[in-house]
C-alpha cells in the first residue's frame, strides 16, 4: 500500500517546510511527499516545494490541479492531503498511524479527518476535538462536517468525486468552502467510511495567513464569498434544500439525529446565498466610510 503526500501551501513557507520535515522523519519517502505552492506573490516559496502553479488559482484549483497530476501519473492507493492550516506535532508519527487506520477500516475506506486541537475547534466543530475523542472508547467518530485540516482519502474515492466533478474537483468551490461536505456525499452514496479520527490528529491554526496579512481578502470577506459560492453550486448541483438531504443522508447512515442549523431559517439555498452576499456588501460600505 502507498500513500502519497501532498502539503498545500498558501504564503506560509516556513510552516510548510516544516510540516515536510515532520514527514521525513515519519519515514515517507520524499519522492512521496508533493509540496505545492498556489502561485500567490505575497510571500517566497516554501524550500521544500516541488511543484509550483504559475499564478493563483485559490484552493480549488490548487487541489484540482494538484490530484489530477497525481492519479494520472503517481497514483497512489491512498493520499494524506494536508494543509497549512495543519501544525503536525513532532511527537506523533504520522506514517504508522495512517497505515494503522487504513488496515482497521479495510475494503470500506473512503475518508477520515484528523481530530483538531486548538484553533476555533470547541466554537466551530466540537465533535471534531481531539481532547474529547481521546476519552472515548471508539477511536473514529462520524462527523457532519468536519474541518478537512488533515485529510487520508483513498484513491477510490478521489476516483469518483474526478468523474462526478465533485469535492475536489468541484471547480465552482473557487475558495474551497464545501468540499468535505460534498466529499462525504459521495463517500456515503457509494458505501465509504466519513470518519474523524482520535489518533489521527493536528494543532490547528486558525487563519494564518489572515493574520500575518498575506490573504488577498480579509478573514469576513473569505466567509461570506465561500459561504455564497457553496449554495449556489449544490443549489444547482442538488437541488435549493441540498443542505436537508445532505444531512438526512448523514443521519441515515449513521443512524444518529440530527438538527437544522439556525442559519437554515432561510429555507432555500438561494435565499441564504442572497443573505451572504447582502452581509458583504454592508461590511464593504462600513469597510469605505472608515
Amino acid at each position: 500500500m502507498k500513500i502519497q503526500c501532498v502539503i498545500f501551501n498558501y504564503n506560509l513557507p516556513k510552516q510548510t517546510d516544516k510540516t515536510y520535515d515532520i514527514l521525513i522523519k515519519n519515514s515517507f519517502l520524499a519522492e512521496h511527499i508533493i509540496v505545492v505552492d498556489n502561485g500567490s506573490d505575497k510571500s517566497p516559496q516554501a524550500l521544500s516545494t516541488n511543484l509550483s502553479l504559475p499564478f493563483n488559482v485559490r484552493f480549488s484549483g490548487q487541489a484540482n490541479t494538484t490530484l489530477q497530476f497525481l492519479m494520472t501519473y503517481r497514483p497512489s492507493d491512498y493520499y494524506l492531503l494536508i494543509t497549512t492550516s495543519a501544525k503536525l506535532d513532532p511527537a506523533v508519527n504520522y506514517f504508522d498511524i495512517c497505515h494503522q487506520t487504513i488496515d482497521e477500516l479495510s475494503e470500506s475506506f473512503g475518508v477520515v479527518m484528523a481530530s483538531l486541537i486548538g484553533g476555533e475547534t470547541e466554537k466551530i466543530t466540537p465533535e471534531q476535538s481531539h481532547h474529547d475523542l481521546v476519552h472515548q472508547t471508539i477511536p473514529y467518530r462520524a462527523v457532519y462536517s468536519a474541518q478537512p485540516i488533515m485529510t487520508l482519502v483513498s484513491h477510490r474515492l478521489l476516483s469518483i468525486c474526478y468523474k462526478k466533478h465533485a469535492a475536489y474537483f468541484n471547480t465552482d468551490l473557487k475558495r474551497g468552502h464545501g468540499i468535505d461536505i460534498e466529499l462525504q456525499h459521495m463517500a456515503l452514496s457509494h458505501g465509504l467510511t466519513t470518519v474523524v479520527s482520535r489518533d489521527l490528529w493536528v494543532h490547528w491554526k486558525t487563519n494564518q495567513a489572515h493574520k500575518l496579512n498575506l490573504a488577498d481578502e480579509s478573514a469576513y470577506e473569505y466567509r461570506c464569498q465561500a459561504q455564497a459560492e457553496m449554495e449556489k453550486c449544490f443549489a444547482k448541483r442538488y437541488g435549493e434544500q441540498w443542505e436537508i438531504q445532505f444531512r438526512s443522508q448523514f443521519a441515515k447512515k449513521n443512524d444518529t439525529k440530527m438538527k437544522i442549523p439556525t442559519r437554515s431559517r432561510y429555507k432555500f439555498a438561494s435565499l441564504r446565498q442572497l443573505w451572504y452576499r447582502i452581509k458583504l456588501s454592508f461590511f464593504r460600505l462600513r469597510k469605505k466610510r472608515k
